[in-house]
């Protein structure tokens, strides 16, 4: 009898949880190892379906390039340049499934994605991976925006912020984020995003770019940096994100532009994140600053934790 399965198109992805020692914490997401014969269509139509921040789907890298591998990310509503936590845990299952050859300590790779060709690092002792690290592309900062307005954003007000120890700015390492800096922990706790007003505030923002990071120097456990939240205007909604790569590179750089933290202290940040959704998250940056103060470079990494694989018929 046919399961009426027969003669669909199969694709197998893998489940895996970010910048997490154990399942069920970090950010979740799901890999499509071999991407081969999937349409771009079809790509958005499983990351819909995933219904997760992002889907990654490993394809062959274009020729000349360089890259070892070709990684199309997608949110649930469109196709992205570059993000954090997709990269890691793409690469820990392509290091995992022996597509990448791990030597010594440290294994790089190099990734093709529409921000460019990016390494990465695969740390790993005998042959198991225990963090993946992705260097993300120096800092762009961009427009300086009303505070009044962001802070409104996420239900808070603009004595919550510490403009007086850094603006509300647009930083890129790869991808754009509103950055915010708050007095406290509790006003970090307490956000909550406006839909209406957030929507209305993305038309300012540079095309793609739908994402406002909060952060406080105030977390939760004390061996960490910075605790965080990650907010982006989805499908029409506000997403939380429990852990976020890109945003906590644009952090790194954007702590050190004003000198939030004494230099000694940028290259071992620990920004935590996904507490208050029951996921905690541990995320790990280090900058690297040029003699002259600009930021030189950006690394971004942590641990990954498998969490089950499955097929999906088109």
């Amino acid at each position: 009898m046919s399961s009426g399965t027969d003669h669909m198109k199969r694709a197998r992805f893998v489940r895996v949880d970010v910048f997490a020692k154990k399942p069920f914490g970090g950010n979740p997401l799901a890999v499509f190892p071999d991407a081969r014969g999937l349409t771009g269509k079809e790509m958005q139509l499983l990351a819909r379906e995933m219904n997760l921040s992002e889907t990654t789907f490993v394809v062959p890298p274009t020729k000349g390039s360089g890259a070892d591998f070709r990684v199309r990310i997608f949110t649930p509503d469109m196709e992205i340049a570059y993000a954090g936590h997709p990269t890691l845990g793409t690469f820990f299952v392509l290091a995992r499934e022996g597509r990448i050859k791990l030597r010594g300590l440290v294994t790089t790779a190099l990734m093709e994605v529409k921000a460019g060709v990016l390494p990465v690092e695969i740390h790993s002792r005998n042959g198991i991976v225990h963090k993946v690290v992705t260097v993300q592309k120096p800092p762009v900062f961009g427009a300086v925006f009303d505070a009044e307005e962001v802070a409104d954003c996420l239900s808070l007000k603009k004595t919550d912020l510490a403009l007086d120890r850094a603006p509300v700015q647009l930083v890129s390492t790869g991808i754009p984020w509103v950055m915010v800096l708050a007095k406290s922990r509790a006003v970090v706790e307490k956000a909550s995003g406006n839909t209406p007003v957030f929507a209305e505030f993305v038309k300012q923002l540079p095309k793609g770019a739908v994402d406002i990071y909060l952060t406080c120097l105030d977390p939760v456990d004390k061996t960490s940096t910075t605790h965080s939240r990650g907010f982006s205007l989805v499908l029409g909604s506000i997403v939380e994100d429990p852990a976020t790569g890109s945003a906590s590179g644009c952090l790194g750089s954007y702590l050190a532009r004003y000198k939030l933290l004494p230099p000694s202290a940028m290259n071992r940040i620990v920004n935590e994140q996904g507490y208050e959704m029951g996921r905690p998250s541990k995320i790990e940056i280090e900058v690297v600053s040029a003699r002259d103060g600009k930021t030189k470079s950006v690394r971004v990494g942590g641990p990954v934790v498998h969490v089950m694989d499955g097929t999906a018929f088109l």
